[in-house]
């Protein structure tokens, strides 16, 4: 199948977390399309016990409820911003090692009935909202070899739901995503280390390595989804701001130094590589996650109140920011 790639998306990703249904995030939405984005990610959290378990359900207090989703998006598309929803699964009591992308259902049947039923009541919502993309899932590696379940779940959200569909693939896993050809766009949560874990705890990493690194994978990227006639899009792409994290992005749990800078040079380093990309098959980018206070205090994700924010400004206009080097 050919599709048309979106070209250019330059989008930030929003957790609906707040413990508060009733909280709105117009004013998220409002600083996200402030940078320039033309896109939101909106992530919807669903959970499970653990990694064998086989129910999926909303948790009581970090799941949205349908209204708030439906509400968060009326609110972006007011905003000017298009949509992507985004589910993800975690887990409430997960044992040694265990995450979304290690799941081993006791009973894989079970799983993907309740998988489904989240999902098409998802795709149902979106359909009524005029969603323009969704995924229907992430970063699931020991689930998405199974193309023999995943296929007719494709094809029963494409009856509910007529927009453009992507699948998440994780960054060390990508290669072995088995139900790329069921989507519109091959997603990819793209945590690719950027140095040696080593050597960026004794030094700063110059954005000119960052770049080398980046370009590299680029070449590999592009060939990847060439050979798959599906354009790529980076549906997470982030840093801690803390030292050394452009070596180990993957690692939310880290607790190094307070590094805004650090977090900077990569989206800088990001940016110079895939801002030209569009016509090689490359739909865009969601930079992860605008949720969380933010600013000169934060060593989390987020780019909010941070150099980094900056530099999807720089995305956004094409131009360097001051002072970047």
């Amino acid at each position: 199948m050919s599709v048309s790639v979106i070209a250019g998306v330059v989008g930030v990703a929003l957790g609906l977390f707040a413990e508060d249904p009733g909280w709105s995030y117009r004013p998220l939405l409002d600083e996200i399309r402030a940078t320039g984005a033309s896109s939101v990610e909106l992530v919807v959290a669903w959970y499970q016990r653990d990694g064998a378990s086989t129910e999926l359900g909303d948790h009581p207090r970090f799941t949205a409820p349908d209204e708030a989703v439906a509400r968060t998006i009326r609110e972006a598309h007011a905003a000017g911003l298009r949509v992507l929803l985004f589910p993800i699964v975690r887990l409430e009591s997960p044992r040694e090692g265990e995450w979304r992308g290690t799941l081993r259902p006791r009973d894989r049947d079970a799983w993907f009935r309740a998988y489904r039923e989240k999902l098409l009541a998802l795709a149902k919502l979106a359909q009524r909202e005029r969603v323009e993309e969704l995924s229907i899932g992430s970063e699931l590696s020991t689930l998405d070899g199974d193309r023999a379940r995943w296929a007719p779940l494709a094809a029963d959200v494409r009856r509910a739901f007529a927009g453009r569909l992507t699948y998440s693939g994780n960054w060390d896993h990508f290669r072995d995503v088995a139900i790329y050809d069921l989507v519109d766009e091959l997603g990819l949560c793209g945590y690719f280390p950027l140095a040696d874990r080593d050597d960026a705890a004794r030094r700063a990493i110059p954005v000119e390595e960052m770049v080398r690194a980046w370009r590299d994978l680029r070449d590999e990227l592009t060939r990847f989804a060439r050979k798959r006639n599906r354009p790529l899009l980076f549906t997470e792409l982030g840093y801690l701001s803390q030292r050394g994290a452009s070596a180990w992005p993957w690692d939310e749990a880290a607790r190094q130094p307070i590094d805004l800078e650090d977090q900077r040079r990569a989206y800088e380093a990001f940016r110079r590589v895939w801002r030209d990309a569009p016509g090689d098959g490359f739909a865009g980018v969601y930079f992860w996650n605008w949720y969380g206070w933010g600013g000169a205090t934060s060593r989390g994700y987020t780019p909010r109140g941070k150099p980094a924010a900056d530099e999807i400004r720089a995305w956004s206009v094409g131009e360097r920011p001051v002072g970047a080097r």
